[in-house]
């Protein structure tokens, strides 16, 4: 099973706050169980503006709004979720350049030790940019293509539900979901 996740922060900065993060539970086969979208809220933030004018994250309306918990219950709300769903085998992570996310996760503690040590297997990850790198260097990628995510999404006329809201978590990582689809087809189209 894979954990799928994708966040909104105030910054690229390890000390930035991460905003919202989205999960998705994914079978063998990258089909949703179950998902799980937290809005998180701090006494105070690190912000820099750049960020915010990226996402489109008002910080005082996310600040108010009724689904934004604080950080301590994000952290019960994630375990419960990671538990209800969990098998004997450990979840491997899935991204868009995940190891950011996941970096994010644990500078937050949404992602502390404990958590890590039970529910995920971080020896390996499927993590879509750098498996578009690979493709790119086999050639079944144009040389000048961005990698981004949405450049690469645009390429390839994908999008989630009809929309197009890239720097939201939810649509993020669905995208990238679909994504993954995409470049497993396009090697397979060419093996």
């Amino acid at each position: 099973m894979y954990l799928a996740f994708d966040v909104e922060t105030t910054g690229l900065e390890n000390h930035c706050n991460v905003l919202t993060a989205y999960f998705i539970i994914l079978n063998s086969e990258f089909n949703e169980i179950d998902t799980l979208d937290l809005k998180i809220k701090y006494p105070y933030y690190v912000i820099y503006p750049k960020a915010l004018e990226v996402n489109q994250i008002n910080i005082l309306e996310h600040d108010k709004d009724e689904q934004s918990v604080y950080k301590e219950l994000a952290i019960l709300k994630l375990n419960a979720f990671l538990e209800k769903n969990k098998t004997d085998i450990k979840y491997k992570i899935m991204g868009h350049n995940v190891q950011f996310d996941l970096k994010m996760l644990i500078n937050n503690n949404l992602f502390y030790d404990e958590l890590i040590n039970k529910y995920l297997d971080l020896s390996e990850s499927v993590d879509t940019l750098t498996y578009a790198k690979k493709l790119k260097n086999k050639k079944l990628i144009p040389k000048n293509q961005s990698l981004s995510l949405s450049k690469i999404c645009y390429y390839y006329d994908l999008n989630y539900n009809n929309d197009v809201n890239f720097h939201n978590a939810e649509y993020d990582i669905n995208l990238t979901v679909l994504l993954y689809k995409k470049l497993k087809q396009i090697e397979s189209d060419f093996s």
